[in-house]
């Protein structure tokens, strides 16, 4: 974690600042290793935590006594009440709080992030973009971290399959998935997901619902769950019984877009060329793919016109997809570029 705050701090002195104020929660998270829960919503009692990265000393976390006892032992804390029987003024203490972990410094931040009441009482430049791309080249460690987040989504995957027959419904298969990847984790995790069946695939996916799987159905399984702090993303198309013809003929065009793509990775390739390569012939509404890390969708955003080039240690996923009103396909793994090309860190099952 060392060398992502000295990356940091080496963009927050090219932009002239004394040190960096890590205000998208990715960011922090990138830093600090301080997570964010993201199924309780925003807190009634606490702002989104802040970090102050300096040279001078532990990056410092400002959040609120509630948070105390999450905060990573490499960090220090600027804290300010949450929870609590008196009147409830986060806005205030965390104003209060930021005041003494900022010391009036010029630091390098991310204002979309930020109030308008907590940026007046800040100096700052904005470092959205750079950090942005910076988070995007990954160190070994958070390799690992991906690479163990792609393999949930594997543990998923191969229980989705198990379990796609006829009879089961969406949510009932949803809680199958759901328990063997937080088993495999050991533990609750948050996990983001598109589940659906049938004529739901014709408008790429949604949340499980109640739907029943009946023979012939496709059934789009898209899963990312976070652990440790980063995400893994996987989506395989499957088929309830003997997939049709028009089933195996999309699965084919999306598997071997699929297939382009991963071949066409490696260091230098523009994002925006990328998604030319892989969406052609094809006619889906959403990205061909996106960077991974302490966000599930980051840079480099392999979209039409996209400028990012890619540099080794950027980690992506890439999902084409075709739908129409026979239902859905979409097929996604997650790579690592390296100096060649790239590794692939996604070991499940592509097949309907």
């Amino acid at each position: 974690m060392r060398a992502r705050r000295e990356r940091a701090l080496a963009v927050a002195q090219r932009l002239g600042a004394d040190g960096v104020l890590a205000a998208d929660v990715s960011t922090v998270a990138w830093l600090t290793g301080f997570e964010t829960d993201i199924e309780s919503g925003p807190s009634p009692f606490a702002l989104p935590p802040l970090a102050v990265v300096t040279p001078d000393g532990p990056p410092l976390l400002v959040v609120s006594e509630d948070d105390a006892p999450r905060i990573p032992d490499d960090c220090r804390a600027c804290l300010y009440a949450g929870g609590t029987v008196e009147e409830l003024d986060p806005v205030g203490g965390a104003i209060r709080a930021l005041e003494l972990a900022t010391d009036g410094r010029m630091l390098a931040s991310e204002p979309s992030f930020l109030s308008t009441t907590l940026a007046s009482v800040l100096r700052i430049v904005d470092a959205t973009a750079e950090l942005r791309l910076v988070r995007a080249v990954k160190d070994p460690d958070e390799i690992d971290l991906l690479q163990a987040a792609v393999e949930l989504c594997d543990v998923g995957q191969a229980e989705a399959r198990a379990h796609v027959l006829p009879g089961i419904s969406e949510i009932e298969l949803w809680a199958r998935v759901r328990g063997a990847m937080e088993q495999a984790a050991g533990g609750r995790i948050p996990v983001l997901a598109d589940l659906a069946s049938g004529p739901r695939t014709a408008e790429t996916g949604g949340a499980p619902g109640l739907r029943v799987l009946t023979d012939g159905d496709l059934v789009i399984c898209d899963l990312v769950p976070r652990l440790q702090g980063y995400w893994g993303d996987s989506c395989a198309t499957l088929e309830v019984g003997e997939p049709a013809a028009s089933a195996r003929s999309k699965h084919r065009l999306v598997a071997d877009a699929l297939e382009r793509g991963i071949e066409a990775v490696r260091p230098g390739v523009v994002a925006g060329d990328l998604d030319q390569l892989v969406r052609a012939g094809l006619d889906y509404p959403h990205h061909t793919g996106h960077g991974l890390g302490t966000s599930w969708h980051e840079e480099p955003r392999v979209v039409p016109g996209g400028r990012t080039r890619l540099e080794p240690g950027m980690a992506l996923a890439l999902e084409p997809g075709v739908y129409d009103g026979d239902g859905g396909v979409r097929l996604e793994q997650v790579v690592v570029v390296t100096e060649g090309g790239c590794t692939i860190l996604s070991n499940h099952s592509l097949e309907l």
